[in-house]
């Protein structure tokens, strides 16, 4: 069975079908051979595929017909970005065209036997699931990494190269095809493998009839080990992406004897400013600067339909005596300013491939991470009387009678804007009360949440020092690891969203939580929710976890959800927490292996804090 998970998905307690879920939002696939039906509007265009502000593979296909009652069209052209790349000689069309990555006007323009001329213009982005191979005629498997440990139902998707578009691509094991789908992309679930080792073919064949293959091997595990999990906690620190802390990551593994694994920051990398000058990633010679802007509109600038080349054009929107041009965009730091969580990034497990929720700023990130979605939301828009009413994660473990508790570190407390905190004011508590907690395992609560502690500067927000950020949430792991609850507990360090910072990785695609969509004004940019946000830095700790493990799947914050989700058999809120990865492939559930925790590094809290010193070299 195949269901379109968008259309499936219409309560909270949505379960994922028995067989395979083929995800259809964000990619444009090829139209079958029939006919496109001309629209009522004389003389028009009627471009039936691709549709407005879609996301497409390339080539891309292009189907279109006319209207024209008075006149005989003689002549359909297709334009991209107002240069003319196709003509026929009909009043239909039925092609393929080549796009390069990023935003894209196609228009077809049709003439008339009077001279006559109409057309429609179509906004594009043509933006692959990931970066896909170079190679003619290659498979490009995006996720799972290969030899990938997971539950079912496990998410797979691949891209292809090829200069003839590819019709279809079947996925085979021992043979069989167990899968196929008439498109130049893959992006399914498959549920039907059982536990164990698969070996798997991803196969693709082009309008030529020339097949090519790309092998891989995953392993389907039972979620049962997760009742050694006995505590979940999680705490979101603020706006920094994964190059701009973590991508020097793969460096300091290899210092520790260990592969380098990590898809980290490209130190030739090249952005121009909007002076046009050229800005490479640089050390940042200090421990705070100045902030970004992470909104929708600069975030969909930065991305730039996957070109991820905007970052240096947008960074001036957050205005700077000091660093006018914004070079800060494409700072970075490494071991030598944070080395705990270098460190403990190493020891324990993380991910080059856990992104934030949505291409937005704080609130819509957070809003994901407490209800699965931001039911339309993706500006801070302040809350109704009340709070939000939409449920959150916190009011689904109440319904399921399962224990939890949400610690603040001063006033920056978010749960007052949603109605939960209406019926849960007594389930916070002060992060003094977690040190002692932690003392008696046996009435520790299953879900903890750690809020930020925004105001008094510990979030490692923009304008603060990340050393003191960082030496904050070492005391609260350090609170954690010397307690009688470590041996059951997993803590899961990440941050809410990028912040405006550098990342090379293309946001993957998505699974959007509902039919709502974005909120948009008069000149925000196009989009939707089908695709994630910038990759953010996570840290899994845990006695459970594999050792040094880095994984390459790919997930957003709400994978957490779904953790939670699973292992305290709790409905999901959203069509995009259901279809999350649960992190299963982050443990090791046969023998934990950190019950005595590894030594860890001091967090210095010395190092120089200058906005004055933010600016990359040469400017």
């Amino acid at each position: 069975m195949l269901t379109d998970i968008r259309a499936a998905f219409v309560s909270p307690g949505f379960k994922l079908p028995a067989l395979i879920l083929l995800l259809l939002c964000a990619i444009s696939t090829p139209a079958s051979a029939g006919t496109c039906t001309p629209g009522p509007t004389d003389p028009s265009v009627t471009v039936c595929t691709p549709t407005q502000n879609l996301i497409v593979p390339t080539p891309t296909h292009v189907q279109a017909s006319t209207t024209d009652s008075k006149h005989t069209v003689t002549a359909l052209q297709i334009y991209v970005d107002n240069a003319l790349v196709q003509q026929v000689n009909a009043s239909t069309i039925d092609t393929y065209i080549n796009l390069a990555i990023g935003n894209h006007l196609v228009t077809v323009q049709a003439w008339d036997n009077s001279g006559a001329t109409f057309k429609t213009n179509v906004n594009v982005s043509m933006s692959p699931p990931c970066k896909l191979s170079a190679l003619n005629q290659s498979i490009t498997i995006c996720t799972p990494g290969s030899g990938a440990k997971m539950s079912s139902p496990v998410h797979l998707v691949a891209g292809t190269t090829d200069s003839s578009p590819v019709q279809t691509i079947q996925i085979f094991e021992n043979g069989t095809s167990i899968y196929q789908t008439n498109s130049q992309t893959l992006d399914v679930y498959l549920t039907n493998l059982a536990a164990g080792t698969h070996a798997l073919t991803i196969t693709a064949q082009d309008q030529n009839g020339v097949s090519f293959s790309k092998p891989f091997s995953l392993r389907v595990v039972s979620t049962s080990g997760m009742t050694n999990l006995r505590h979940v906690i999680f705490y979101v620190q603020e706006n920094r992406s994964f190059d701009h802390y973590f991508g020097m990551l793969g460096k300091y593994r290899v210092s520790k004897g260990l592969p380098n694994t990590v898809d980290g920051l490209p130190l030739g990398a090249t952005l121009y400013n909007t002076q046009g000058k050229a800005v490479h990633p640089f050390h940042f010679q200090t421990v705070c600067h100045e902030n970004l802007s992470p909104y929708w509109n600069e975030s969909h600038r930065d991305w730039n339909g996957g070109k991820m080349d905007g970052f240096m054009k947008t960074s001036t929107s957050v205005a700077s005596s000091i660093d006018p041009t914004g070079t800060r965009a494409m700072g970075y730091y490494d071991e030598t300013d944070l080395p705990y969580y270098y460190e403990l990034a190493t020891q324990f497990a993380t991910s080059d491939r856990f992104f934030s929720p949505v291409m937005t700023n704080t609130n819509g990130n957070r809003m994901y991470l407490f209800a699965g979605t931001s039911f339309g939301h993706i500006f801070p828009d302040p809350p109704p009387p009340g709070g939000w009413t939409q449920p959150t994660i916190f009011d689904k473990l109440d319904a399921a009678g399962v224990s939890w508790r949400y610690y603040y570190q001063d006033n920056g407390i978010y749960l007052p804007q949603w109605s939960t905190y209406q019926r849960d004011a007594n389930k916070l508590a002060p992060i003094s009360s977690w040190y002692t907690d932690l003392q008696n395992e046996a009435t520790l609560p299953s879900v903890i949440f750690v809020e930020r502690g925004g105001p008094s500067g510990l979030d490692e927000h923009p304008g603060e020092n990340i050393q003191i950020g960082a030496a904050n949430t070492k005391k609260i792991i350090d609170g954690l690891m010397n307690s009688p609850s470590w041996a059951s507990s997993v803590f899961i360090l990440s941050y809410d969203e990028g912040g405006g910072l550098y990342d090379h990785v293309v946001p993957a695609s998505a699974i959007p939580p509902d039919n709502i969509p974005p909120m948009l004004k008069a000149g925000d940019q196009p989009g939707d929710f089908s695709h994630i946000g910038f990759r953010i830095p996570i840290i899994v700790v845990s006695p459970w976890v594999r050792p040094n493990f880095v994984s390459h799947t790919w997930r957003d914050l709400t994978s957490i959800l779904r953790l939670i989700e699973v292992r305290f058999n709790v409905p999901a809120l959203s069509a995009r927490d259901a279809a999350a990865d649960n992190m299963l492939e982050f443990f090791d559930f046969g023998t934990p292996r950190w019950l005595t925790p590894p030594p860890l590094p001091v967090q210095p809290t010395t190092g120089v804090c200058d906005f004055n010193k933010e600016k990359a070299p040469g400017f």
